[in-house]
C-alpha cells in the first residue's frame, strides 16, 4: 500500500519527473496570467532544465500551463507542434504567439507576460 504515494505517471515510460514543490503566490498570479495569454512550454522528458524551469514555478502553476513533450520518444508528444513553430530548444516558452527560448526566473516571466499585456491594451 505504501506505493500508492507515487504519482501515476512513474509507471508510464518516458515522461517527465512528477513535480514536488509548491507554488508561491508570484508562480500563481504569473500562471494565471500566462494561462490567459495561451501560453505553452515546450519541453523534453529528459531535459534538466525544462525540470528545474517546473519546479521553480512549482505543480499548481505548472497545472496551468500546457506543457508540450517534443521528443519524439517522448510520452504523448508533440514532435509535429514543435516543428511547425520551430522551437529552438528546451525549455522554450510561447507567450502570446512569440517564443521565448530558455530556463527564466518567475520574475524574468512576469517581465515578458506584462510587456505582452502591455502591448495589447
Amino acid at each position: 500500500a505504501a506505493s500508492s504515494s507515487h504519482p501515476k505517471n512513474n509507471n508510464v515510460k518516458n515522461t517527465p519527473p512528477p513535480i514536488t514543490t509548491t507554488s508561491t503566490p508570484q508562480a500563481l498570479s504569473l500562471a494565471a496570467d500566462l494561462s490567459s495569454l495561451d501560453s505553452k512550454m515546450y519541453g523534453a522528458f529528459w531535459c534538466s532544465h525544462c525540470y528545474d524551469q517546473k519546479q521553480s514555478l512549482g505543480s499548481e502553476a505548472m497545472r496551468a500551463i500546457p506543457y508540450v513533450e517534443c521528443d519524439r520518444d517522448g510520452y504523448r508528444t508533440q514532435r509535429d507542434l514543435c516543428r511547425a513553430k520551430d522551437v529552438p530548444g528546451y525549455p522554450t516558452w510561447e507567450i502570446g504567439g512569440e517564443l521565448f527560448p530558455g530556463e527564466r526566473s518567475v520574475d524574468e516571466l512576469r517581465e515578458i507576460v506584462d510587456g505582452v499585456l502591455a502591448k495589447r491594451k
